[in-house]
Formats: C-alpha cells, structure tokens, sequence
C-alpha cells in the first residue's frame, strides 16, 4: 500500500511540474496546458496539451506562464478601448507591471506539432500613452522551426496604479532612465509612495531612478502595508 501510495505522490507532483500553464477567463473558467507564446493582445495555449486555442486579452482575466502572472488590463485608445496583457511585477497596496520587451515565446525545444505560433510585434504611434505595438499571433512554420525573434524588439514599458487612487500609468523609467525622465519618475513615485516617510526619503533623495530602484521601493512600500 506505502509502494502504491509512493508511486501516486510521484506522479501527481510529476503531473504538476509539468501542467503549470493555465489562463483565467472572464466567466471564471480555467484552461490548462501549455502556453505556446503571447504577443500582449491574444495568447496561445495547447489545452491539456492537445487542443490548441489563441484567446484574446478582452476574453481573459489573466495567465501563469513560465513562473510569471499576467493580467489583462483596459488602455484607452483615442475613441477605443482595448485590452492587452501586462506582466506582473509586484501587487499589493501598489501595483507594478511591464509591457513588451520581446516576443515571450518559449526558447526549449517543442514537441513537433502541425502548426505553432509565430509571434509578430512591431512598435506603432497610437496607444495609451503614444505607444502602440501591432502584429498578432500567426499559425506557421515548417518543420523543426523555432520561433523567430523580430528585428528590433520594443522597449519594456513600465505601468504603476495604486487601485482607488487614480488609473493605471505609464511610468517613463529604463534600466538606465533618462535624464529628462528623472522629475517625471519621481513625481509619480512621490504620488504613489509619498506617504510612507522613510520612503519618501528615499524617493526625495534618489538620483538615478532606474527600473531596479523603483521595483525595490514599490516592494518595499507593499511590505510595510502588510
């Protein structure tokens, strides 16, 4: 019975290992697979690694990919509202989240299938905040192809929201963030943060206001509203 017992435990935790994916729906249903890849507007999984399905990010409250949440979050576009998915970065009392970088498709190899996704994104001129990104997830390829990444990948974009206390904005901050930047990342991190007095100390005193410092102090906010 132990033996039996044993073999079951090893399976299940071996099932869950490898049945990590899953996306969350509007009406509260779950799909579980893998994730083949995501452009931002749509995402593409093998359900139960057999049937294979691209949701768009209007249809979904979010996803757990490779270790990474994302969540499906409303961007005013001109007269139009769109949907596109954000990275999670940190969630609390603050919220902070990326957007683009690269194509986020998986680099190990994949088991052979009749199609798989080639993900396209380009940068555009519309878009909360001027940023637009265009493509969508295509069914392509050949045989042993892998996913190609585009020439000139988009810049990560950073988003900040204190949920109650204004929108979701844009946070012009860069792994080295420019100097004409450095007031604006500040002033809205002050907005943000400001009432925590150590923090805000920190904030006042800062100089560089790169993405690495900002994720620290968002998380270290979070922490003391535990």
């Amino acid at each position: 019975m132990k033996f039996l017992f044993s073999i079951f435990l090893f399976s299940f935790t071996l099932t869950k290992l490898f049945a990590q994916d899953f996306i969350v729906k509007n009406n509260d249903d779950v799909i579980r697979g893998t994730i083949k890849g995501t452009d931002y507007f749509s995402v593409f999984i093998s359900a139960n690694d057999e049937a294979d399905v691209i949701l768009p990010a209007k249809d979904v409250k979010n996803f757990f990919w490779n270790g990474d949440s994302f969540v499906s979050k409303g961007f005013a576009n001109g007269r139009n509202f769109e949907y596109r998915f954000v990275k999670v970065i940190e969630m609390g009392t603050v919220n902070l989240y990326s957007f683009g970088g690269g194509t986020l498709v998986p680099q190990a190899k994949e088991k052979k299938v009749k199609f798989r996704p080639s993900i396209g994104i380009g940068t555009g001129t519309g878009g909360f905040g001027g940023m637009g990104m265009g493509g969508g997830i295509s069914i392509g390829g050949g045989r042993n192809s892998f996913p190609e990444r585009p020439a000139g990948a988009p810049v990560v974009r950073y988003f900040i929201e204190k949920p109650g206390a204004g929108p979701l904005q844009e946070v012009p901050m860069r792994a080295i963030t420019e100097e004409a930047k450095k007031t604006e990342v500040k002033n809205i991190l002050l907005q943000k943060i400001g009432d925590q007095p150590a923090l805000k100390a920190k904030v006042e005193a800062g100089t560089d206001f790169n993405s690495r410092d900002v994720i620290e102090w968002v998380k270290e906010y979070n922490s003391t509203k535990k």
